[in-house]
């Protein structure tokens, strides 16, 4: 049987080498508290530096999801409160139009009913040229900014708009000009004007209006029912994101009693391991050091 020849210099070389591995993992445990991070470098831990990217990736992509729903949000809520603009001023003209068939008024009251007509077309117009973030809400996919053009014209498209909500979702923010009679309606309110200064509104007029009425209270009850989706999506989301928060934490973060508890216990091995090198070395550590 071999006997290993030991010097006194490699008893000497193998207690440096546990003093500095001791040092290292209290350094190391002195980081981890300092930075509350398990995980400073992959290296650490690479199974729990893989996890935690792929959380912060689907967490990036909840965050964005929440951004596009505030846009989306934001959208439907301009469309809805302009509809209900909308469905009010067709209101008031078939108002207007029942007044105007009074064989009592005389001429000069049914030009001021055709001029209220005339004033009230105006607010139409700008209501189906509402915009959100400088889009016309009711112009599809159209270049500029508003839907009518200066002559009163339609000149949105019927394209639409989607944004994505959740990995799997998409919803609708747009509604279609012709969907609401942004199409048809200005020259029907000029056409309704003209007949009321000439004797009274057509029958043609009266179903014309309401047909139109008819779309808009359809478009509001759309619009309504994809909001309602909307908000639910970012409750699923929003809690999407902070259990992924969580499972980051989980991955990354320290237990912090445990660390504290092994830190102490660290310190008192060093020291012990100090104080033992000292009593078996017959010389001084710091002579094999120069």
């Amino acid at each position: 049987m071999g006997l290993s020849r030991i010097t006194q210099r490699s008893v000497s070389d193998s207690a440096l080498r546990g003093l500095q591995a001791s040092l290292a993992r209290t350094a190391t445990l002195q980081n981890q508290l300092s930075s509350g991070k398990r995980i400073s470098n992959p290296s650490d831990d690479p199974s729990g530096t893989a996890s935690a990217m792929t959380f912060r990736s689907q967490r990036s992509a909840a965050e964005q999801h929440l951004r596009n729903i505030d846009g989306a949000t934001g959208r439907l809520n301009t469309t809805d409160s302009a509809l209900t603009d909308l469905s009010d001023r067709l209101n008031k003209i078939r108002e207007l139009m029942v007044r105007s068939q009074s064989g009592a008024l005389s001429t000069e009251g049914r030009s001021a009913l055709s001029a209220e007509v005339s004033a009230v077309r105006g607010n139409v117009v700008d209501i189906y040229n509402t915009r959100y973030l400088d889009r016309p809400v009711f112009g599809g996919t159209v270049a500029g900014d508003v839907a009518l053009d200066g002559t009163d014209t339609y000149i949105g498209n019927d394209a639409t708009v989607e944004v994505r909500i959740s990995r799997d979702a998409t919803v609708r923010v747009d509604v279609k000009g012709t969907d609401v009679s942004a199409d048809t309606v200005p020259a029907l309110l000029t056409q309704i004007a003209t007949e009321m200064t000439s004797g009274g509104v057509s029958a043609a007029s009266f179903a014309a209006l309401d047909a139109a009425r008819s779309k808009v209270l359809q478009a509001i009850g759309d619009v309504g029912s994809r909001g309602s989706r909307v908000e639910a999506a970012k409750t699923q989301v929003d809690s999407l994101r902070l259990d992924l928060q969580g499972r980051i934490s989980e991955s990354e973060d320290i237990d912090l009693p445990e660390t504290i508890m092994n830190l102490e216990s660290q310190k008192v091995a060093y020291q012990a391991a100090l104080g033992a090198a000292s009593k078996v070395l017959q010389t001084s550590l710091v002579d094999f050091l120069k």
